[in-house]
C-alpha cells in the first residue's frame, strides 16, 4: 500500500552528476592546494556583450531623454519675506500691548505724584471720587493685612 507521501514524490528537478560526492573532496583539495585543474573551468562566461553596444546605446539613450530646463524656486528668498511678514505681524500684535501698558505704568505714577504733591489741598471725597471699586478693593484688603500685622 502506497502512502501519500509515495504517491507526491518528485520525479523531475535538479540531480547531480554519476561520483559527484565522491569526487568532490579530492578537487576541492587541489583548488585549495592550487594544482587547479583548469579543464573543470569553462573559456569564456557565456555572457557577450556585442560590438561598439555602448557607443550605439549611449547616442539612443541621450536620444530619449528631455533636456528641459526644470524650473528652480529659491526658498532662501521665499524664506526671508515670510519670516519678515511674521516679524511685522508680531511687532504690530506685540508692541501695543506693550505700549499700552508703558502708558498705563506712566499714567499711575503721575496719578500718585499728584496725589502726593496735593495731599493737603484735597479732600476726602476728591480722593474717592478718583478711585475706582478695585484700587477700594485694594485698600481694603491692605488695610486688614495691616490689621491682622499689628495684632501679631
Amino acid at each position: 500500500m502506497k502512502t501519500n507521501l509515495d504517491n507526491n514524490k518528485i520525479k523531475n528537478g535538479f540531480t547531480t552528476p554519476s561520483d559527484y560526492f565522491d569526487t568532490f573532496s579530492d578537487k576541492l583539495f587541489e583548488k585549495i592546494s592550487g594544482e587547479v585543474n583548469t579543464t573543470l573551468l569553462p573559456e569564456t562566461s557565456g555572457f557577450i556583450v556585442p560590438d561598439n553596444y555602448f557607443e550605439k546605446n549611449e547616442a539612443k539613450i541621450l536620444s530619449k531623454l528631455n533636456h528641459s530646463k526644470t524650473k528652480v524656486i529659491q526658498l532662501k528668498a521665499t524664506l526671508y519675506k515670510v519670516s519678515g511678514i511674521a516679524a511685522i505681524l508680531l511687532l504690530t500684535i506685540v508692541s501695543p500691548m506693550l505700549y499700552n501698558s508703558v502708558e498705563t505704568n506712566k499714567n499711575q505714577i503721575a496719578e500718585m505724584n499728584y496725589l502726593e504733591m496735593q495731599s493737603e489741598d484735597l479732600s476726602i471725597y476728591e480722593v474717592g471720587s478718583m478711585l475706582d471699586s478695585e484700587d477700594l478693593a485694594e485698600l481694603e484688603n491692605e488695610l486688614i493685612y495691616n490689621d491682622l500685622n499689628s495684632l501679631n
